[in-house]
């Protein structure tokens, strides 16, 4: 386990040591580049590693473009193919999908107030654990950060035709569209009714498309809905956790929420923790694009106390989420399948997988 923690200590000495609101343009830069390269040239090494050396060997052998489409999303099917033409394979489409997702990472975070400490907030379960399994709806959850970053700058089309770009690559990504309706100038009624009826059609067909099972195999065959539910649970807690703040800290609020997307996220984020024991699987996988307010409210969380005291509490979250990183590699059933970590850069040629039959 030891080069994830190396790899989040990096981050937490750049949290700690850096300009802690404006880094250094050089070690942003070669930060970004460490973390694409760390997460997209990972050599077996996730959960859904061999499954995806299946779908990269459907998409490239596929007698048509709709079969190539059938094998994934439309946009990750592409990558798939990239990575096929290329000669090397899923490193290739992780390694493009890894540049994508930490670009968002990277952008959103340079939207909040210390972005050192939104990057580590990210790094125990959206880079390790997500990024480096879940691949395509990382690079989807990635995107839609970059999105959030900008979203003030569009209107209702651009953020619809923005989100719809993200599904794409993970067909979940269309849930965000909830955030698009609350702005629409409707009535309230009408508006809560459809984002309630939206919204509950979602989990609905997520809980029945085949996610379910990921918690089946993430967490163990055989186990029974309650350890399903109780891994669901955490995935879930990282973001409606810093977004009970809201009810929590009401003094703070303006400076941990500041904008109305942000309040949005939160409620979402702590009502789909109320549907983990009905839809354990949805409400896991759903939590994952709700990482901004998680990453917002980590990064502001030093403005609220005396500045005296505010490198302390960078020391303490830092810490946090290397405790929690430890922690998922030390007890996670699922967390086999990234040790032992090895990076294709530093595996002999032959050893790589390129070119795996199904």
């Amino acid at each position: 386990m030891w080069p994830f923690l190396l790899f989040g200590g990096a981050f937490a000495a750049a949290a700690t040591l850096d300009r802690p609101h404006r880094p250094s343009m050089l070690i942003w830069v070669a930060m970004f580049v460490v973390m694409v390269l760390f997460v997209g040239l990972r050599h077996h090494v996730g959960m859904d590693w061999n499954n995806y050396l299946r779908m990269i060997y459907a998409a490239e052998h596929a007698a048509t473009l709709g079969r190539a489409f059938s094998v994934a999303e439309p946009g990750y099917a592409t990558l798939l193919n990239i990575g096929a033409a290329s000669g090397g394979g899923i490193y290739v489409t992780n390694l493009i999908a890894a540049f994508l997702g930490s670009l968002g990472i990277f952008a959103y975070a340079r939207r909040t107030p210390e972005p050192w400490l939104a990057i580590m907030a990210a790094i125990p379960m959206f880079v390790v654990v997500v990024s480096m399994s879940a691949n395509r709806q990382a690079l989807a959850a990635g995107l839609l950060m970059l999105l959030v970053a900008n979203w003030y700058r569009f209107g209702i089309v651009g953020r619809t035709l923005g989100i719809l770009f993200c599904g794409l690559f993970h067909a979940s990504a269309i849930i965000f569209l909830v955030f698009v309706a609350v702005d629409l100038k409707i009535p309230k009624f009408v508006k809560f009714a459809g984002i309630v009826v939206f919204g509950l059609g979602a989990f609905y067909v997520l809980q029945q498309s085949g996610f379910a099972s990921y918690y089946d195999e993430a967490y163990g065959r055989g186990q029974d809905e309650s350890v399903q539910s109780s891994g669901a649970f955490i995935h879930v807690a990282m973001n409606a956790v810093p977004a009970s703040l809201y009810f929590l800290l009401p003094k703070y609020r303006k400076i941990l929420f500041p904008t109305e997307l942000l309040r949005n996220i939160a409620f979402a984020a702590i009502f789909t923790l109320a549907l983990v024991p009905f839809a354990s699987a949805a409400a896991g996988r759903i939590s994952f694009y709700w990482f901004p307010i998680s990453l917002y409210v980590w990064a502001a969380i030093p403005q609220i106390v005396n500045e005296r005291f505010r490198r302390p509490v960078r020391l303490v979250i830092c810490g946090l989420m290397l405790l929690i990183l430890f922690g998922w590699l030390e007890y996670a059933n699922s967390s086999g399948a990234h040790i032992p970590y090895y990076n294709a850069l530093f595996v002999e040629p032959w050893r790589l997988e390129i070119g795996v039959l199904p």
